[in-house]
């Protein structure tokens, strides 16, 4: 369920977002562009410690986990997200449960998007005007990533500003949720095991066993 093909794509996408080269774009120091500068940053600091650390991941995998987790995903709402992935389940949950559930999320976002980095070469990344979705404290960044002979992959990110911060909550993929493609899995396995089961079910997997 966790590996459906569905997923893997919506998160393969995600990553040509974040880890390859994108087009020059406007500096211009307005709110409207904080977010695409927040997008260009990160792939750029991406990239540049892939390169300098090359042998280091070749040697340990765990490597490459760990500059995901420290250059990427902070970037990321995960409390947001992981009660929007919820959704009803996240009421009733306890608040150990809820934080034990936001952990568990993180690293399974972790360990697929390093998983998938290795899976593509550079890209062209055109991006489009942004959306304002809720005055100016919610906005859709939207993409297109040029592909050979192929139509463009749109990947789009909602971002929330949370102080003087920008932070992702849902990403989408050619129209597909990544918060909605959990939520349904995830729902799944709740109403057969409950959410304990559930998150042991993910920290197995964050760990590598069966």
């Amino acid at each position: 369920m966790l590996r459906s093909t569905a997923l893997r794509t919506l998160i393969h996408g995600i990553f040509v977002l974040i880890s390859f080269v994108v087009l020059p774009m406007s500096v211009a120091a307005s709110i409207d562009q904080s977010p695409q500068r927040l997008v260009e940053e990160t792939a750029e600091k991406m990239l540049t410690t892939l390169k300098a650390e090359k042998e280091a991941v070749k040697k340990d995998s765990g490597r490459l986990y760990a500059l995901v987790d420290e250059i990427v995903l902070p970037h990321f709402d995960f409390e947001l997200m992981a009660k929007r992935v919820l959704g009803k389940y996240w009421r009733d949950a306890s608040a150990e449960e809820r934080a034990r559930f936001t952990d568990a999320f993180r690293g399974l976002l972790v360990r697929t998007y390093a998983n998938s980095l290795t899976e593509y070469t550079d890209q062209t990344i055109n991006y489009l005007p942004m959306r304002r979705e809720s005055g100016n404290q919610r906005v859709e960044v939207r993409s297109e990533v040029e592909q050979a002979g192929r139509h463009p992959i749109q990947i789009n990110y909602r971002l929330v500003q949370t102080g003087s911060e920008w932070k992702v909550y849902d990403v989408t993929i050619n129209n597909v949720s990544l918060v909605t493609n959990y939520r349904s899995s995830f729902a799944n396995e709740i109403d057969r095991g409950g959410l304990g089961a559930l998150i042991s079910k993910i920290d197995s997997k964050n760990k590598g066993t069966p």
